[in-house]
């Protein structure tokens, strides 16, 4: 039998903020002069600030966040820091050409060690591991499907060199990227900002800032700024530039190192099985499995819905699927919940925008792979800003136009249709051993 219990009371309840370190921050009270304001404590407006100081010390930034640090997506997402960008090598190929391709998956490469030389120095307990990612296939349809992403990166493992890895249920291979670190994500935003107060970045909670002429407004105190940054994410205005979909997370009980024997991952690198319903799991710090997924319904006008959080269908899904690979946890108990909405563009790819004559700078839209890319974003932010010579200033997002979404209630249709789709195209595999017939016709509507 399989127990869940409830999630905790905390604002941000996921298994990573229940189990970290703290930081109080106070409130804006007192009006104040500043050159860079930022809005949004998330990884977002932390990478922003890091990046500014780095390029230009003498800068006085001031972070707000409306709730607590990493209380979106930052502080509840999945832990890969990952090369896997959301839309695959060969779209990018075709819409930006090979130089441009390979120059992001460089950045994104080197990004994750520059993340990971952070994390050893000023955040240890993020338990920061680069030992890969393991995209396993579990019928032949999968096996098709995941032989023919084989590339430079990726390397695909027949049966028994990826039981040795990972002993997974009805295993057949698997693609090995060896370029993916796993991170405890709330400690990362929390070691981030310790490390920007002791760099003299004023960072403020449970602040709201919307802009005004000449910098913010923030709980009715103006805050004067030359440049402002909108790095709320999900949590922006979405008009039609982003819709919010729900990823959804379970986590196990800490497992016994015996369970761990049986089941291999001693080297902690993340896992997937390769579906068409996106799912991540990694072997926590504390060794639990963490796991999450998609499937819950895309809501209404982009509006965001607390209630999507906590999906139980989708929560039942995971517990199922956990346990579909390790037969040995079905008596282990599930002990926290949650889930968090991430930005998702038209065409899948994020933004980073800056407007030199109004001083507004936004970026965002990372598809559920924010934690590379929020650095990789901020870092071309920071240097359009500062105006520095930086090879991350070339990348294909730098300045794009956004590709919009369709109105309503076209987009709502099409949204909850698709993530349906996906699901279908799962159980037609397993069926037929084939790859997906019915993927054929919708990979060109996600434009992926």
């Amino acid at each position: 039998m399989v127990h869940i219990a409830m999630p905790d009371s905390r604002v941000n309840s996921s298994l990573w903020a229940a189990n970290s370190s703290s930081l109080d921050f106070p409130q804006l009270n007192d009006s104040l002069d500043i050159d860079v304001a930022i809005i949004g404590g998330g990884f977002s407006g932390l990478w922003s600030a890091f990046h500014l100081k780095s390029f230009a010390p003498h800068l006085q930034i001031a972070i707000f966040e409306a709730e607590e640090i990493g209380f979106g997506a930052s502080g509840r997402n999945g832990g890969w820091a990952s090369t896997d960008y959301p839309v695959s090598r060969a779209t990018l190929i075709k819409r930006h050409g090979v130089e441009s391709t390979t120059r992001l998956f460089n950045l994104l490469d080197s990004s994750i060690n520059e993340i990971g030389e952070f994390s050893r120095n000023f955040a240890p307990r993020t338990g920061f591991t680069r030992s890969g990612t393991l995209m396993f296939a579990r019928n032949r349809g999968q096996e098709h499907r995941l032989r023919s992403g084989e590339d430079g990166d990726h390397q695909w493992l027949d049966q028994s060199a990826a039981s040795q890895l990972l002993r997974v249920h009805g295993i057949r291979g698997a693609l090995f990227n060896t370029k993916c670190a796993t991170v405890q994500p709330y400690e990362l935003a929390i070691g981030l900002a310790k490390y920007l107060k002791s760099k003299g970045v004023l960072i403020f909670t449970h602040s709201r800032a919307t802009p005004i002429d000449g910098g913010v407004l923030v709980n009715s105190v103006h805050v004067g700024a030359a440049t402002i940054i909108k790095a709320t994410e999900v949590f922006g205005p979405a008009n039609r530039d982003f819709i919010p979909l729900y990823s959804i997370m379970i986590a196990t009980e800490p497992l016994e190192e015996s369970l761990w024997s049986e089941i291999g991952n001693q080297q902690r690198f993340t896992f997937a099985e390769g579906a068409h319903l996106i799912n991540y799991a990694q072997r926590t710090v504390d060794n639990r499995i963490a796991i999450g997924g998609r499937g819950a319904r895309y809501p209404w006008n982009s509006m965001l819905d607390t209630r999507r959080e906590e999906t139980a269908a989708v929560h039942k899904r995971l517990k199922k699927q956990v346990i579909e690979w390790f037969p040995q946890l079905s008596e282990v108990r599930f002990t926290h919940a949650w889930g968090g909405a991430v930005a998702i563009t038209r065409d899948w790819e994020p933004y980073v925008i800056w407007d030199r004559t109004r001083g507004i700078g936004r970026l965002g839209g990372y598809a559920g792979d924010g934690v590379t890319m929020s650095y990789l974003s901020a870092r071309a932010l920071a240097a359009e800003i500062t105006e520095r010579d930086d090879e991350s200033r070339s990348l294909h997002f730098v300045n794009r136009a956004i590709r919009q979404w369709e109105p309503e209630p076209l987009r709502y249709l099409a949204v909850n249709t698709l993530v349906e789709l996906n699901g279908i195209a799962d159980r037609e595999e397993r069926l037929t051993g084939r790859p997906s017939y019915l993927e054929k016709i919708i990979a060109p509507m996600i434009l992926r």
